[in-house]
């Protein structure tokens, strides 16, 4: 989870004891485990923020929601809360990782839900499609999940996540700077037309061999039901999410002049459809400062609906429920700047997910956050975090 390979080109403004939650009445005694229970009160206004997410949004998820958790084992424990009343259920909902020190804090009976991964990077060097199925399904099948130099994590999920689906996976924008492609110099001329540009996926680029992959894996049975591809998932770098949230056109690489000033990613379609699921990461990453920022409120609006749209297929004007179906959320700790028609709760910055969650609970993306989400270092935002997931995933 480096988050860091992809330029930030694409921003707009150019990722015991026992405890128990409670909105100040005190705990219940109908459990022998009440004795040993710490009352802690919850402030109200978060419970009411809460509240307003969830009638925002009644229609949670409603079939297995997925959970991951991708961070320290500090933070991802603050947000389980093992051996606590209140602690988050390991009954499949629940994922982290790996490697991750703890785990889920279940010992062996959390081996089912642990994740195990692959780079972008070693995905990319794996070069053919053969090679990339071939290392894949490798993965899959691991029983111990080897994480070198961290040793095995003891994974039996039977689950990989590639981290990360960055611009190495896209296909290059064409040299603008060539007379077929050249700007008007001047409002008072006439606009220029310019050539149709169609992206074309070519043998050895990655995109197109990873797509060629996951075919393979499509047609390989899995034990314990679907196939190969099914388990594979896919993290989604900012870079692809922003680029393809301001790409204009039926190939999403498009600017305002009507020039295909960015990539396209039109090779790697057809393996993230093949996925068990896409995660997208909504947020920036500074490759200087290696710091993260939450997309703005803006792009939280749109960039989610687009890449949906992306994912249907070129020139789509409405989207693909099963495609949809494979899509998550991927927050992190902050809170979003605001841009115009922000939601209201968005400009109170204590409250920093309960305004990504609102966000996640607009028309155009309630059907993602449906699917369950995931966090990437939550640190400092955990106790909010945990609230509302807890609310809407575990009630």
């Amino acid at each position: 989870g480096s988050r860091r390979t992809e330029p930030n080109r694409f921003d707009l403004r150019d990722k015991g004891y026992k405890v128990r939650l409670s909105a100040g009445r005190a705990p219940s005694r109908d459990s022998p485990r009440s004795r040993t229970l710490i009352h802690i009160r919850t402030p109200r206004w978060l419970y009411a923020a809460i509240a307003g997410i969830i009638a925002a949004g009644a229609t949670a998820a409603t079939a297995a929601p997925m959970i991951v958790l991708y961070a320290s084992s500090t933070t991802n424990k603050k947000i389980i809360q093992p051996g606590t009343a209140g602690a988050l259920p390991i009954d499949g909902r629940l994922f982290v990782q790996e490697p991750n020190v703890g785990h889920l804090f279940a010992g062996d009976r959390d081996r089912p839900y642990r994740l195990s991964g692959v780079s972008g990077s070693r995905l990319r060097r794996a070069g053919s499609a053969v090679g990339m199925a071939t290392l894949l399904r490798r993965r899959i099948d691991e029983r111990n999940c080897p994480f070198p130099p961290h040793g095995d994590a003891g994974c039996r999920s039977g689950l990989v996540f590639i981290d990360e689906i960055d611009y190495r996976f896209a296909e290059n924008a064409p040299n603008l700077n060539t007379p077929a492609w050249r700007g008007r110099t001047s409002r008072n001329q006439k606009k220029r037309a310019f050539p149709n540009h169609v992206p074309h996926p070519k043998t050895g680029q990655p995109g197109y061999e990873l797509t060629k992959a996951m075919a393979i894996l499509a047609a390989v049975p899995f034990a314990g039901g679907g196939t190969y591809a099914d388990r594979v998932h896919f993290y989604i770098a900012p870079g692809v999410v922003s680029s393809i949230g301001v790409g204009k056109g039926k190939y999403f690489n498009l600017g305002r002049d009507g020039r295909p000033h960015f990539r396209s990613h039109e090779g790697m379609r057809g393996a993230l459809r093949r996925s068990g699921g896409v995660w997208l990461e909504m947020y920036h990453f500074n490759t200087v400062s290696k710091t993260r920022r939450t997309f703005t409120t803006g792009e939280w609006r749109y960039y989610p609906s687009r890449f949906t749209r992306y994912l249907t297929g070129p020139g789509a004007t409405t989207d693909n429920p099963g495609f949809v179906g494979k899509m998550h959320f991927m927050m992190t700790r902050g809170s979003p700047p605001v841009a115009a028609g922000a939601p209201q709760v968005c400009l109170n910055k204590a409250l920093p997910q309960t305004c990504q969650f609102t966000l996640a609970a607009l028309p155009q993306n309630m059907a993602i956050r449906a699917n369950g989400v995931g966090e990437y270092k939550m640190d400092g935002d955990e106790d909010e975090w945990r609230a509302l997931v807890k609310r809407l995933y575990f009630p």
